[in-house]
């Protein structure tokens, strides 16, 4: 036959082949992509700056309330090295304070005072907002602050009201044990034993848990919060006009 079971065939190709395979891109994120685009809200930066916030708010009050006692303790002679004043405290006068001349505003101007203060609160929650959120959206901004700022606003004002109240309430409470009327606040006169028997009857101005200083008159007694030994008399007196006129000695 013409061929044999055992005979090598041999092909060979004149053109070679070239197999190329397209290779699938890796997925990445587009820029275009909406998410994104989105607001990310940032939870740990927004949690400091709340912290942050309260205590620098309450290191504010404090320090205006020590401030505002130191002033008109000064008036009577007291001396700043004789106070002893809790932080609470500090913190209650400050805040009142703070509150008084807020209402006191808003006696002045009945709306321009109000608006004011709440444009304030609003512009504070505003800032909030835009540092704390990435790729913040303006109407975002300013649905968030409005809601935020009046919160604030009626955080502000809700411990003042409850001062009001209890004024009222107390003001009713002395009517009703005294059969008294009473068109505006009480007068408190105090009276002090001394550790003499003697009566002091005046004006507290001070009371803290080291001394008593009370007003008789013009004169201040300075006692023993313990013992009730009279340690000062401040005698009081107006300056002359001609005293405050001099100039300092050097």
């Amino acid at each position: 036959m013409f061929w044999r079971r055992d005979k090598p065939l041999r092909v060979e190709l004149l053109t070679p082949i070239h197999v190329t395979a397209s290779s699938v891109p890796a997925h990445h994120e587009k820029l275009d992509d909406p998410a994104a685009k989105e607001a990310k809200t940032n939870t740990d930066l927004a949690f400091k700056l709340i912290t942050f916030g309260a205590l620098a708010s309450q290191a504010a009050l404090v320090i205006y309330g020590y401030s505002l006692l130191s002033g008109r303790f000064q008036q009577f002679g007291i001396d700043q090295n004789e106070l002893s004043l809790s932080t609470p405290t500090l913190l209650l006068h400050g805040y009142t304070s703070l509150f008084s001349g807020a209402l006191d505003a808003a006696e002045q101007w009945p709306i321009v005072g109000p608006s004011l203060l709440a444009f304030a609160f609003v512009a504070i929650a505003a800032l909030f907002v835009a540092v704390i959120t990435r790729r913040p959206k303006a109407n975002v901004v300013i649905g968030l602050a409005a809601w935020i700022g009046i919160a604030m606003f009626m955080a502000f004002f809700a411990p003042g009201a409850g001062v009001q109240q209890g004024r009222g309430a107390g003001l009713a409470d002395f009517k009703r044990y005294t059969q008294l009327e009473t068109a505006g606040d009480l007068e408190a006169v105090d009276t002090v034993v001394t550790d003499k028997g003697e009566r002091l009857v005046g004006h507290l101005i001070l009371a803290d848990s080291k001394s008593t200083f009370l007003l008789v008159g013009r004169t201040l007694f300075k006692l023993d919060g313990t013992t009730g030994r009279v340690i000062r008399e401040t005698e009081l007196k107006q300056r002359p006009p001609e005293m405050e006129k001099l100039p300092p000695k050097a």
